[in-house]
């Protein structure tokens, strides 16, 4: 027959959770005697320890009895959504613990942030879609510079024959065509300079080099889901 409790200890437990989620694996413990027989029947309470990052139980129960085994399980637990690391207490009897009691078994969770892995499949089917679109858009953008260049010519062209009219009609109603809005008038009617400051390559501005180069798979979700 067992004798008192003695030494409680991890059984189970879950490495990291996903932020408000819960892994589906409680936390357990076992209660043994001073010979190491299972303790049956004596209630062990489960509680969590952290200024931010923590678990809760569900019902709001975080106490469990030990079975013929000696061991104890908890409810349900899900992460809060604060990442970080955290303890989880589990005390013989309940708390806070009596001067004597069995314990602490110490749990060791973290609350991760929580990526993509559940539907691989779909976030690598969006992502070779969205891989098309994106060379489509700057295949786009690269034919849209030739484009503006030719034009630029042009007008440089009607300028230089005195028909500086012409070409500022031809800016004004293609900036309209291309983005929807009309360029600015300077009071003594030349529209040019507003408009060739739209068009002009500003430093940067429609530089690909400048994009983010490294790869996808360096993002959390990326790598989690195996994209390239």
């Amino acid at each position: 027959m067992a004798g008192a409790p003695a030494v409680i200890s991890v059984v189970n437990q879950p490495i990291s959770l996903q932020v408000n989620t819960s892994p589906g694996v409680p936390l357990s413990v076992k209660v043994v005697d001073a010979n190491g027989n299972p303790v049956s029947g004596v209630t062990v309470t489960f509680m969590p320890k952290g200024n931010q990052a923590l678990c809760s139980f569900a019902g709001g129960v975080n106490s469990a009895v030990t079975n013929a085994q000696g061991v104890a399980t908890s409810a349900a637990i899900t992460a809060n959504g604060v990442v970080g690391s955290y303890l989880v207490e589990a005390w013989v009897g309940t708390w806070p613990p009596v001067p004597g009691a069995v314990g602490p078994a110490i749990f060791s969770l973290s609350n991760s942030p929580g990526y993509a892995t559940g539907n691989v499949a779909a976030v690598v089917a969006a992502w070779n879609t969205a891989k098309a679109d994106l060379a489509t858009a700057q295949a786009t953008l690269a034919t849209l510079q030739t484009n503006l260049a030719t034009l630029e010519a042009d007008c440089d062209a009607l300028y230089a024959l005195n028909a500086g009219d012409v070409a500022d009609w031809l800016r004004l109603h293609l900036i309209q065509t291309l983005l929807g809005n009309k360029p600015r008038v300077s009071a003594h009617g030349d529209s040019a300079p507003q408009v060739l400051a739209v068009f002009a390559a500003q430093p940067g501005g429609r530089d690909l080099a400048i994009v983010d180069q490294r790869p996808i798979s360096s993002t959390p979700n990326g790598a989690a889901c195996g994209l390239s």
